[in-house]
């Protein structure tokens, strides 16, 4: 685990034995303490138990080491001189929780309640089942493709933009602040909480610098410096270079130091190093670890820009030539053909007497399987035969028919129509007598 220390103007108070106790019941008994599990410049953890929906969680809680101590199980200040600066930090990490339980996001812990108890505040979080990135660049048997390493960054910039696009900073961004699951996933953890504005908020808090060597940059260790985006991402490269090279980058202020002497940075620029990895995308890391803050990578916007654009490049890929995968498919096919069709040389001619008769066998030799794909080739041939004319007579049958029944309708309709034709007839007939007889009965009128 990577050591956070603290830089304090005024004093420091040994932590160990400060956490509470297992068993120990918070929130009137919601949640319940099972262990410590880490202890930071202004925090403990915990693993804990939600007793109403019977899970595990992580709680945090605010133990700013430097200026308080615990008695009992409530946490006071170690001098009344401080009482107001721990209330602003307890203020602070409030804030900071409710701020934290906004941001949604696949790739940050979710902060899910904050409360305020035992005179300190606490606030409860996932509990991310996982591996950190340190114990991964220890662990040599399970080291991280270039694939994975720049799926896990496009991850994280993703986040860190959520996270700065909502005005807050990190600030402790580094391997084992960092978790993957066991599909690659990986989450960003421990927000620090109090520490969100510890340099910009009080005079009294900004004493209290919280850095750790290798990955803050220069300007978390001056108080009141000036800090934003680019810091992050300074912290974000550093565990990129960590997980790269294998080696922790050198301390901030060790370079700032050899620079001002006019001696070489000792930074070892990652460019040219490694070749499994695009130039680009280490040229960016090695530009977010710029000691000037202004010269570094502005934003984790700009710099997932910077990887789109060098993943639509069009990539060359070199293939060695093989001899044994040279000769083209046309080629491969003539062969086969040629050995098909080809009769393999035969061996001489073997004499066979019998009684005062002699014959020479001249017979050719072929290899069963081209007998069988000669065999399968005719029977498909048959099969295609076969199905065709059965095809044709099933098309004929349905001609012959679709020609009865047309044949049929015609002679019914003609039936109809001479039918039609009769009864027309008979009813002319009909017709002509009744007239014939009306005829006959006017004239007889008449007469």
């Amino acid at each position: 685990m990577q050591e956070t220390r603290i830089i304090d103007a005024s004093q420091t108070y040994e932590t160990q034995g400060q956490g509470l106790a297992p068993g120990l019941e918070l929130l009137d008994g919601k949640f319940k303490i099972d262990r410590q599990i880490g202890a930071g410049g202004f925090g403990i953890t915990y693993i804990a138990k939600d007793t109403f929906l019977e899970r595990a969680v992580v709680i945090k809680e605010c133990f700013p080491e430097s200026i308080c101590m615990r008695f009992g199980n409530r946490v006071t200040v170690n001098s009344p001189a401080v009482e107001a600066q721990f209330r602003q930090i307890v203020e602070m990490f409030m804030r900071e929780a409710r701020s934290v339980a906004k941001l949604r996001h696949p790739n940050i812990v979710t902060v899910h309640q904050a409360f305020e108890e035992n005179g300190s505040a606490y606030m409860v979080l996932d509990l991310f089942d996982g591996r950190d990135l340190l114990d991964l660049i220890e662990d040599d048997n399970d080291a991280l493709s270039p694939d994975q390493v720049h799926e896990i960054l496009v991850k994280l910039l993703d986040a860190i933009d959520l996270v700065h696009s909502n005005d807050l900073l990190h600030r402790d961004i580094s391997p084992d602040n960092i978790l993957l699951d066991k599909w690659g996933t990986p989450a960003l953890i421990d927000f620090g909480a109090a520490r969100e504005d510890a340099s910009k908020k009080t005079s009294a808090v900004s004493t209290m610098l919280v850095v750790k060597d290798g990955y803050s940059p220069h300007e978390f260790y001056v108080s009141g410096g000036k800090q934003g985006p680019c810091s992050d991402l300074y912290a974000l490269a550093a565990t990129m270079y960590h997980v790269i090279s294998g080696e922790a980058p050198p301390n901030s202020q060790t370079r700032v130091s050899e620079m001002a002497g006019h001696s070489d940075d000792p930074y070892q620029p990652l460019t040219g190093r490694f070749p499994q990895y695009e130039a680009s995308f280490l040229a960016a890391i090695d530009q977010a670890m710029t000691v000037a803050p202004h010269a570094r990578i502005q934003s984790a916007k700009e710099w997932l820009q910077l990887i789109e654009q060098e993943s639509k490049k069009v990539k060359k890929v070199h293939i060695p030539e093989s001899k044994s995968l040279t000769k083209t498919l046309s080629e491969l096919i003539a062969e086969t053909n040629k050995h098909v069709n080809d009769p393999v040389p035969q061996p001489k001619p073997v004499a066979k007497t019998h009684g005062n008769d002699a014959s020479k066998i001249d017979e050719t030799f072929r290899p069963e399987w081209v007998a069988e794909f000669n065999r399968e080739t005719i029977e498909v041939a048959e099969r295609k035969r076969a199905a065709a004319i059965e095809a044709a007579r099933l098309e004929e049958e349905a001609r012959r028919a679709e020609a009865a029944r047309l044949a049929e309708e015609a002679r019914l309709a003609h039936e109809a129509r001479l039918a039609r034709d009769a009864e027309q007839a008979q009813q002319s007939v009909e017709d002509e007598a009744i007239s014939s007889k009306i005829l006959e009965w006017v004239s007889r009128a008449k007469g």
